[in-house]
């Protein structure tokens, strides 16, 4: 486990692998950084591409999300995004085991986490989570804290990366000597960066983070399971 070596370790997680996934993970690879990013499976078609804020946001392929994530983690996020807790149990059940299955069969590997579509969840949605075998599941509820969370199952991430607090936090995590395992959690989605004009800021978060020797860098799987 990486907490042998080090006491911080940093790791992003982006939803519904779209197109701007291709710009980001440019640059990550560029500042050595790596991320989760949460696939919708069944939405790889044009007919479900949408318009926000005057930009159109086109989900991947399977064929070309087989190619892009290569060097990170790929995690479930639904087959096609629905709000889980207005679902079945049986419909919960089914578009988490659709998402684990193709994902698997394209990966070559069982994902073992998730992030909740729409960032709901309830306890039937946790526990259909558990049964499928999932090792985390992440909310988008930013506790602002880096201390290392017992229940992955409701996982709470730092922040999202266009939070006012988050150059802050960097710093703050970045200055501090801490005596227990410390884990800073980046979340968000990368079409944001075409709908407000985000890029630059994402950039000058990733370059402020990168190559610091007291810090380990990796997926979530990487981070909270191994």
């Amino acid at each position: 486990m990486w907490s042998k070596n080090y006491q911080k370790a940093v790791t992003f997680s982006f939803d519904d692998g779209v197109s701007q996934d291709i710009r980001f993970i440019e640059i990550l690879n560029r500042y050595g950084l790596k991320a989760t990013f949460n696939i919708n499976t069944g939405l790889g078609e044009p007919q479900y591409n949408f318009e926000l804020d005057g930009v159109v946001i086109s989900h991947l392929d399977l064929e070309t999300m087989s190619k892009l994530y290569d060097g990170h983690e790929v995690a479930v996020h639904s087959f096609t995004h629905p709000d889980l807790t207005q679902c079945t149990k049986k419909e919960v059940f089914e578009q988490l085991e659709k998402d684990i299955q193709i994902i698997e069969s394209i990966f070559k590997i069982k994902p073992i986490g998730m992030a909740y579509p729409y960032g709901t969840y309830n306890d039937l949605v946790v526990s259909v989570i558990d049964e499928l075998g999932l090792k985390y599941a992440r909310t988008i509820e930013d506790n602002y804290d880096t201390s290392f969370q017992k229940d992955l199952l409701r996982f709470k991430p730092t922040a999202h990366f266009n939070d006012p607090k988050i150059h802050e936090l960097i710093d703050d995590f970045l200055a501090s000597k801490p005596n227990q395992p410390q884990v800073l959690y980046i979340w968000g989605h990368s079409y944001e960066c075409d709908t407000h004009d985000l890029w630059a800021h994402l950039e000058s978060i990733c370059a402020k983070l990168a190559h610091h020797p007291n810090v380990f860098y990796g997926t979530n799987r990487d981070v909270l399971l191994e």
